[in-house]
């Protein structure tokens, strides 16, 4: 039987990224926009950067202030299903925003150039 994607594990420079269920990977690159003059004709072509969002649950001894400053760092989105992306030269793209009771996040969100498979 087929295992499917179920868990992501997310590495910053190296270091494990505890995730919440719900991790997202947009490997980026090349999107086509639909081109209409009065019926469809084409596509035009934009770049658009890999991001990566999830939440981490904050903890006694986190720096918040340090995941703020990520910047040229090399981002690894690993799949329970054996898939793994790069992000390289990655930065974080909004400030970390935390949010208080049971689930204590801090949502992070990076961009980068587009993914590259590794395989």
């Amino acid at each position: 039987m087929p295992q499917f994607l179920g868990r992501a594990t997310i590495r910053v420079n190296g270091t494990v990224i505890e995730t919440a269920k719900g991790a997202k990977l947009n490997v980026g690159g090349v999107k086509r926009n639909t081109v209409v003059s009065g019926r469809v004709v084409g596509y035009a072509e934009e770049t658009v950067p890999a991001t990566v969002e999830c939440d981490t649950a904050l903890r006694a001894g986190m720096s918040v202030d340090a995941l703020r400053r990520v910047a040229g760092a090399t981002i690894i989105f690993e799949c329970d299903t054996g898939q793994r992306y790069v992000i390289g030269d990655a930065f974080i793209s909004e400030p970390p925003a935390m949010e208080d009771g049971d689930s204590s996040k801090v949502t992070l969100k990076f961009a980068g150039p587009a993914a590259e498979e590794v395989l």
